[in-house]
C-alpha cells in the first residue's frame, strides 16, 4: 500500500514539473490584441509585422488604455514574431488578438501566404475581425483613441456592432475571409480603417478575388453594397424629389435572392429587398398622407443604384454577393463544369431588383 501512494506521489510531482514548463504565469506574458501586416515597397524585407501589446493597467475608465506597439521588419511573418521576442520580456499571447489588419500596399499583391501563417497559427482566433488600414496597418494600430477602455477596443466595438452601428461599416471574420478567398462563386469584402490625427473612419470597402484586391467602394458604393448584401439592420438612404432631397432611417433590412436560367431566355437574378423605417429628414414640407409617395420616390432610386452597382461588379469579374454560390448550389455538375458554364452566363446576367420598403411615418413633424 506504502509503495501504490509513493508511486501516485511521484507521479503528480512529475506531472506538475512538465506542466510548468510550458506554462506561463499572466503577469510573464504580453496579450496581442491587434496584428498589422504591411508590405515593404522599399528595402530588402517582404513583411512589415506590427503588433499592439495590452499592458495590463488597475483603472478601466475611458482614456486610460495602456499598449505598446512593437514593429519588426522581416522576410516572413514567422521570422518577424521570432525577432520581436527577442525584443521583449514576456511571452507573446497571440489567443486575444481580435484585430487583424492589412495595409494597403500588401493586398495588391498575392495573399495567399500571408493568409497562410495566420490560419495556421493554433493561437489565433478564427473569429478575429479583418480590416484593411490606410495608409498601413502600422499607423492604424498605433492610434489610440481618448474613448478607449480597453486597448484595441474600439475596433472591436465597431466591426462587431456592440457599439456603434453604422450602414458604411462592413464587418469581416477572419474564416469568412478565408473561405470567400477559397470559394468558387463567392468574393469576399474588407473595410477599410483610415488613420486620421483625431481617430479613425470607416466608411469605404475594398473588394477582392482569389488573391488580391480588385475594386475599391465609395462611401455611397459600401451603404449600397450593405443594404443589397442584408449585412446591416440599420442604415440611411436618399432619394431626390426633383431638386430637394428626403432621407428616411432603415432600422430593418432583409434580403433574398436567386438567379434563373431559363431555357431559351436571357439568365436573370431576381433580387428581393424588404425594409423598414421612418423619414428622418426632409427639404421640402411632409404629409403623412404621402407616404406611399415618399416609398415609391426611394423604391425607384434604390433600385437604380443597387442595378449600377451590381452591373460594376460584373464589369470587374467580381461577385461580393455570391450569384455564382448560388448557381453552383442548384447545378450538379462537376466543379469544372459548374464554374466554366457560370463564367460564360456571368456577363450576360440581368439583374431584376425587387425594392420594397415600408416607412412607419414622417418622424414627430406633422
Amino acid at each position: 500500500m506504502l509503495k501504490r501512494y509513493l508511486l501516485l506521489l511521484l507521479i503528480v510531482l512529475v506531472a506538475g514539473a512538465t506542466s510548468g514548463c510550458g506554462f506561463k504565469d499572466i503577469d510573464r506574458r504580453f496579450f496581442v490584441v491587434g496584428i498589422g501586416l504591411d508590405g515593404m515597397e522599399q528595402g530588402d524585407k517582404r513583411f512589415r509585422l506590427t503588433l499592439k501589446l495590452a499592458v495590463p493597467s488597475s483603472q478601466s475608465e475611458s482614456g486610460a488604455d495602456k499598449s505598446q506597439v512593437i514593429t519588426q521588419d522581416a522576410d516572413s511573418v514567422t521570422e518577424a514574431v521570432r525577432l520581436i521576442k527577442s525584443r521583449v520580456d514576456k511571452e507573446l499571447d497571440f489567443g486575444y488578438a481580435k484585430v487583424i489588419v492589412l495595409g494597403k500596399n500588401i493586398i495588391k499583391h498575392d495573399l495567399r501566404d500571408t493568409m497562410d501563417w495566420l490560419i495556421r497559427r493554433r493561437d489565433i482566433q478564427m473569429i478575429a475581425w479583418m480590416a484593411v488600414g490606410d495608409p498601413s496597418a502600422e499607423a492604424v494600430l498605433k492610434l489610440n483613441t481618448r474613448s478607449e477602455r480597453l486597448a484595441g477596443n474600439a475596433l472591436m466595438l465597431s466591426f462587431g456592432r456592440t457599439g456603434v452601428e453604422s450602414g458604411y461599416i462592413v464587418s469581416q471574420y477572419l474564416f469568412d475571409f478565408y473561405r470567400k478567398m477559397r470559394e468558387l462563386g463567392l468574393d469576399p469584402v474588407l473595410p477599410i480603417v483610415q488613420a486620421t490625427k483625431s481617430g479613425y473612419s470607416i466608411n469605404t470597402a475594398v473588394v477582392f478575388n482569389y488573391h488580391n484586391a480588385q475594386m475599391y467602394l465609395t462611401k455611397d458604393e459600401t451603404r449600397i453594397f450593405n443594404v443589397t448584401f442584408g449585412s446591416v439592420s440599420k442604415v440611411e438612404v436618399e432619394a431626390p424629389m426633383g431638386d430637394e432631397h428626403i432621407y428616411a432611417s432603415i432600422d430593418k433590412v432583409k434580403t433574398s435572392f436567386k438567379v434563373h436560367t431559363p431555357s431559351g431566355e436571357k439568365p436573370y437574378a431576381r433580387l428581393t429587398i424588404h425594409t423598414d423605417g421612418l423619414l428622418e429628414e426632409s427639404t421640402v414640407p411632409t404629409s403623412p398622407l404621402k407616404l406611399g409617395e415618399y416609398e415609391q420616390v426611394i423604391r425607384q432610386t434604390g433600385e437604380k443604384r443597387i442595378i449600377e452597382l451590381l452591373q460594376k461588379f460584373q464589369k470587374a469579374g467580381l461577385d461580393p454577393l455570391g450569384f455564382g454560390l448560388d448557381y453552383r448550389s442548384h447545378h450538379f455538375q462537376s466543379l469544372e463544369e459548374e464554374w466554366n458554364n457560370w463564367q460564360r452566363i456571368y456577363p450576360q446576367l440581368e439583374f431584376r431588383i425587387n425594392y420594397d420598403i415600408k416607412l412607419k411615418s414622417t418622424g414627430v413633424v406633422r
